[in-house]
């Protein structure tokens, strides 16, 4: 955890002459919890969006080590790093398009995400979004599983679709649902090479800088059954602007 708190200081530190021209900042923690498996995992990310359109996203990820389950904040592993590059071109009031590149590293692959996400603004509550984004991992070699010939690939694709319903009523609630869909090269679910996830997040704006906010995910547990689980996460954006 020493790791941790140095890199954190760290990246603040080095955010400091950035934050004077962004136009938005802040940090956002999260619990996670899937009650199929019963793990726990953590994340720790840092966001910038400047005037001119163009984010940058900073994130950790820490899990309990080992294969205990009901175990949290105890024996924390590193569960990999992501970093994010985005820009939000503008296209009218109520539209944007916003193409991304992210890295997520991991001590057995790293994923290159790239994706192109368009989101409409209804009216001044409801707001509907749409993403693609292929994601392409490079395993590690010394990891590859070669007893299932269908997993053992260097590279590993996904095609990942995206919609997103949001409705923001006048009150200091929010609400967004999430649907995902999976199309890989590889077996992912059920023995099959597709997938999809569900997700209901609700938010609440405690202060203009204090935002908690609470997500319920429909997830698979493994490759090979059909058995799904909850994942519960919990967690809180602070908004420095």
């Amino acid at each position: 955890m020493n790791i941790t708190l140095r890199t954190l200081a760290a990246l603040a530190t080095l955010s400091l002459p950035v934050h004077a021209l962004a136009d938005t900042a802040s940090i956002d923690y999260r619990h996670q919890y899937t009650d199929g498996d019963r793990a726990h995992a953590d994340r720790i990310k840092l966001n910038y969006r400047l005037s001119s359109g163009l984010g940058f996203e900073a994130e950790m990820k820490y899990r309990t080590g080992g294969d205990r389950q009901d175990v949290a904040y105890d024996n924390m592993v590193n569960n990999g790093e992501e970093f994010t590059v985005s820009y939000n071109y503008v296209l009218s009031p109520q539209s944007t398009l916003t193409p991304a590149f992210q890295m997520d590293s991991s001590s057995d692959a790293t994923t290159y995400k790239f994706g192109l996400k368009y989101k409409y603004k209804v009216n001044d509550r409801y707001y509907v979004a749409t993403r693609y984004r292929l994601d392409t991992k490079k395993l590690n070699r010394d990891a590859i599983d070669e007893d299932m010939p269908d997993n053992a690939k260097n590279d590993q694709h996904v095609n990942r679709f995206e919609g997103w319903l949001g409705y923001t009523p006048a009150s200091k609630w929010a609400y967004e649902y999430q649907f995902i869909y999976f199309k890989t090269d590889y077996i992912r679910f059920a023995n099959k090479k597709n997938d999809y996830e569900q997700n209901l997040i609700v938010k609440y704006a405690l202060t203009k800088q204090w935002v908690p906010f609470m997500e319920f995910g429909d997830i698979k547990v493994d490759t090979t059954s059909n058995d799904r689980q909850v994942r519960w996460r919990l967690g809180v954006v602070y908004n420095f602007m």
